[in-house]
């Protein structure tokens, strides 16, 4: 079974040793997971640099899932290689073929789509999922639906259905909630100790949920501040702009924060390297990021991966889906890990916040 990503491999991988501008060696840990992500994706793949390649010949199941990411996705050990990772999991256990696709713009990916949903299944039963909520405009805006009953199409993170489409969300309010009283507590004895959450845009409410999830958990646990700072005032923005990330990051420092909290994707990277250069605090998102930074201290874990999973497997097995679901932190989604030497119980009274956690999500979910 072939997967086929429309993008350059060699790009990808010289993209994981540099991003960031990183300017220390690899440390052990991103050596392995270099070494995981590689072999996850040459034991995948073959390339095809050009997406008007007909790549049916190629293809021995008759389930097929296809797959548009967000544009320059892979190589962060984040959302994407994780996704990558869960849809390599799922295609050995339940059997399908899977065409892959990196575009360069959301442009790229709509015009992919747009072309699979006037092919006919020919026999064959199709799933087409965008893999980021950076679509979804598009999407709301355009007519283009599969017109065959073998085809469908999914979305991630959207708040609302879109009539034709399935659509989930993994929130992140319950999480970086956690994650905000955590680094309060353990900073507790700097009484004007001063938090940042680095946000792509004002527009994308799941980027909202984690970056007021973190903001009101810092300051329950007495934090002095938790600014909350936007890279782009433009919706669809943010994602990958890591110049315009790192110079927020200065800014912010020079006004006495010294803790960072990205939730931008692409440009989460830069934050982590602001971080590492200037020997202050930071948390992840996504995945585990600990090896961005030695001074790490927790990561939020979106186990995209697992909901890609099992999404596939009921729609394989031709069972009823919800055309909307809302994962929070009770769905096992989501989750949050303690990065290098942090343990939770450094924090005393996490417990409480904890406990707090599903009615606080609750409530901020009712606000919106």
């Amino acid at each position: 079974m072939l997967i086929y990503i429309y993008c350059n491999i060699f790009h990808v991988i010289l993209f994981l040793f540099v991003s960031g501008g990183c300017k220390k060696r690899l440390s052990t840990s991103n050596i392995a997971l270099f070494a995981l992500f590689t072999f996850t994706l040459f034991s995948l793949t073959a390339c095809s640099d050009n997406d008007d390649d007909d790549t049916s010949s190629a293809l021995t199941s008759a389930n097929v899932v296809e797959v548009v990411f967000s544009p320059s996705s892979f190589g962060d050990l984040g959302y994407n290689d994780i996704i990558l990772t869960g849809l390599e999991e799922s295609r050995k256990r339940l059997g399908f073929d899977v065409v892959m696709h990196v575009p360069p713009s959301v442009e790229d990916g709509i015009a992919i789509y747009n072309k699979w949903a006037q092919k006919d299944a020919k026999g064959e039963r199709r799933l087409f999922i965008f893999a980021s909520n950076q679509y979804e405009s598009a999407l709301r805006n355009s007519t283009v639906r599969p017109s065959d009953a073998n085809s469908t199409v999914l979305l991630y993170e959207t708040h609302q259905p879109i009539e034709g489409i399935y659509t989930f969300r993994i929130g992140m309010y319950g999480a970086a909630y956690l994650i905000g009283a955590y680094t309060a507590l353990t900073n507790n004895e700097e009484s004007d100790y001063k938090a940042a959450v680095l946000a792509a845009n004002p527009f994308d409410r799941n980027v909202d949920g984690a970056a007021q999830g973190f903001r009101d958990g810092f300051l329950e646990a007495g934090g002095a501040d938790a600014t909350i700072s936007y890279i782009s005032d433009k919706d669809g923005d943010g994602y990958n702009m890591p110049d315009e990330a790192y110079d927020l990051c200065t800014r912010l420092y020079e006004s006495g924060h010294t803790f960072f909290f990205p939730v931008a994707g692409g440009s989460n990277k830069a934050v982590y390297q602001f971080s590492r250069n200037n020997l202050l605090g930071s948390a992840g998102i996504d995945g585990d990021m600990s090896a961005y930074s030695g001074l790490m201290n927790c990561s939020l874990v979106k186990n995209i991966g697992s909901a890609t999973g099992d999404f596939i497997a009921l729609w394989l097995g031709k069972k009823e889906i919800p055309q909307h679901q809302d994962f929070l932190w009770d769905s096992g989604y989501v989750s949050v890990i303690y990065c290098h030497d942090c343990k939770e119980t450094d924090a005393q009274g996490i417990e409480t916040f904890k406990n707090n956690i599903i009615g606080k999500e609750a409530e901020y979910e009712k606000s919106k």
